[in-house]
């Protein structure tokens, strides 16, 4: 049996008839999930190799990590400048959240942008 067509898990056996390779696991709980073989597994996720991405997935999923950590830690900074703006005092500290603040826009628009042009690319190869 080939890495693409064992069965890992009960929930891929009922889905994934004898034979054939089990689907991505992304959108599988909506209407339109990933088309694509699940041909990589997620080590860093807890829970076995149950969980696996089709290579388009797989190589976007860092990205997407790193875009949602960018709109947390932008959200953040962005709540600290807001009270050190209140306070006179922290002139300095201010300064260094604006600049924080404009470090992570600007990687978080080349991370979406990134994302951006891959989603198009891949939607113009495998689906257009």
């Amino acid at each position: 049996m080939t890495e693409e067509t064992r069965i890992t898990s009960t929930s891929e056996a009922e889905e994934c008839p004898p034979g054939e390779a089990a689907l991505c696991i992304m959108g599988r709980s909506l209407p339109d999930p990933c088309p694509y073989p699940a041909t990589v597994p997620l080590p860093h996720r807890l829970g076995g190799d149950d969980l696996r991405l089709c290579a388009y997935h797989a190589a976007t999923e860092p990205l997407v990590d790193e875009s949602e950590e960018l709109n947390v830690s932008l959200e953040l900074v962005r709540a600290y400048l807001k009270g050190a703006r209140r306070h006179g005092a922290a002139g300095p500290l201010v300064t260094i959240l604006e600049r924080a603040e404009a470090d992570f826009s600007e990687r978080e628009a080349v991370v979406d942008k990134v994302l951006a042009d891959l989603k198009a690319a891949e939607y113009a190869l495998m689906r257009g």
